[in-house]
Order: structure tokens, then sequence, then C-alpha cells
């Protein structure tokens, strides 16, 4: 392999990382918006919640939560497909306990689980 096929084969692999990088942080940003939206719809359950306790009769209406609460569940299940695709995106895999980390990782530092050894060469 000759120098100038091995600088072009770098400046891809180069340019390949820094797709995955900028994608894998545009997700990254995805799940902060939406975790900042589950707090203001944690906000408004509150809210529902203290005016409905401070009124006269001092009932809540599940019914008025719902969609608050369907909100929520819906942003969450959209983080974790950002978390799948963030994994998949870069150089990661994740250990039977959750935790994620880098592919060439043996152990987890979590739990202890030990990983098959892949050769990729």
């Amino acid at each position: 392999m000759s120098f100038f096929d091995k600088l072009k084969s770098g400046v891809s692999e180069a340019g390949n990382k820094a797709k995955v990088a900028v994608e894998v942080n545009r997700l990254k940003m995805q799940n902060s918006s939406k975790h900042r939206e589950i707090e203001r719809q944690y906000q408004e359950i509150g809210r529902s919640v203290f005016v409905a306790l401070t009124t006269e009769d001092e009932t809540i209406n599940l019914e008025e939560l719902h969609p608050y609460i369907q909100q929520i569940l819906t942003l969450q299940d959209e983080i974790q497909r950002n978390q799948a695709q963030m994994g998949s995106a870069g150089d990661e895999k994740q250990c039977v306990c959750g935790e994620r980390m880098a592919l060439e990782t043996r152990f987890c530092s979590a739990c202890g689980h030990q990983f098959d050894v892949i050769d990729i060469s």
C-alpha cells in the first residue's frame, strides 16, 4: 500500500468518524430537549394537583392528568430509541445490566460481566 493510499484511507476513516460524532451529538441534543419537555410535563401535573387540592372539593380529576402522562411516556420512548441509535451509530455495545461502553471493552465497569473477545483483524 503506497503512502497516498494510506493517507486516503486515513482521511476517509476520519470523515466517517466525524459523521458518527455529529449524528451522536444530534441525538444527544434531541434527548436533552426531550428531558426538558418531560420536566415541563411534570410541572404541569404538579400544578394541576396543587390547584385540585387547594379548591373547595379537593378532588383530583385523573382525566386531566392523562394527556401529560401520555406525553411523558411518548418522550421517554423517543429517548430510548435515540439512545439505541447512538449505540448502533457509535462504537458502543450494551452490557446485560444495561450499561453502555466501548466495543473493545472486555469487562463491564458496572457489573463485571465479561464480554466475548471478537477478533476484528
